[in-house]
């Protein structure tokens, strides 16, 4: 499927990370081709998405998935594969999609090498559990200073069944300063919720969440790392060896 694509597998895994936070707390769909529906009824338009995994993704299936999302109460999004087409634009506009941000996928590959333990002995990343994640929603809301009700969702104790998905906090003295979730997929470790709490940045806590995220999935058989970083957090995932190796433009509503 992915011969001629070397990196549909990793937009296939970053896909089906959020196929099975929706399949968890919303409901899913399949395209025809190589597109997905995932709503997982939270109200971050990222997290309820129409996304195709193909380089050349096909307008009409785009459309058809849309259709059955764009008069729901939830803000959603298209995300699709390098610079879009006319014609995706254009299904994006009609169902009011107007805003587009591209995003980069950075990978880690795993000639880059195990990453060295942190320098910073005192902070401690752990996996949180499921009575935990009420938690984890909360220093996750602080971290993207956003409104706690938009990060309710992954206080759902569902979220902790998921196959391959861990979440994680980063505490000075058993407080709270960071978080982090690892997707391992098909021996790809993709990593997503990176954040900091606003007193506690520029330390390096983010880079050694990172890290450990990296070091836990190639001891899980996940030797390569991806992610799409924030123009912010670009240049820190550089230095940690990721590569910029491709680009997502994601389609949202005018806020």
């Amino acid at each position: 499927m992915h011969e001629n694509d070397p990196l549909g597998p990793i937009v296939s895994a970053y896909a089906a990370t959020f196929e099975k936070l929706a399949a968890a707390t919303g409901h899913t769909r399949r395209g025809s081709h190589d597109a997905l529906l995932a709503v997982s009824r939270s109200p971050i338009a990222a997290l309820n998405a129409v996304i195709s995994t193909s380089e050349a993704p096909d307008p009409e299936e785009i459309a058809i998935l849309a259709a059955s999302v764009s008069e729901g109460e939830f803000p959603w999004s298209i995300h699709v594969r390098g610079v879009p087409e006319p014609r995706i634009t254009e299904v994006a506009a009609q169902y009011g999609l107007t805003q587009s941000a591209s995003k980069p996928l950075m990978i880690r590959r795993p000639e880059q090498g195990t990453p060295d333990e942190p320098a910073n002995a005192s902070l401690h990343v752990r996996a949180v559990s499921a009575h935990e994640l009420e938690r984890y929603s909360q220093t996750l809301a602080a971290g993207f200073e956003g409104p706690q009700e938009a990060f309710q969702i992954f206080a759902d104790p569902a979220l902790a069944k998921i196959d391959g998905v861990t979440h994680y906090v980063a505490e000075l003295g058993g407080e709270p300063v960071g978080t982090g979730m690892a997707a391992v997929h098909s021996g790809l470790t993709g990593i997503f919720n990176i954040t900091t709490l606003p007193k506690h940045r520029r330390r390096g806590y983010g880079r050694v969440i990172t890290m450990e995220l990296v070091r836990l999935g190639r001891a899980a058989g996940a030797p390569t790392a991806f992610l799409y970083a924030s123009k912010m957090g670009e240049p820190m995932y550089e230095s940690i060896g990721f590569r910029t190796e491709e680009r997502m433009t994601v389609f949202t509503a005018e806020l």
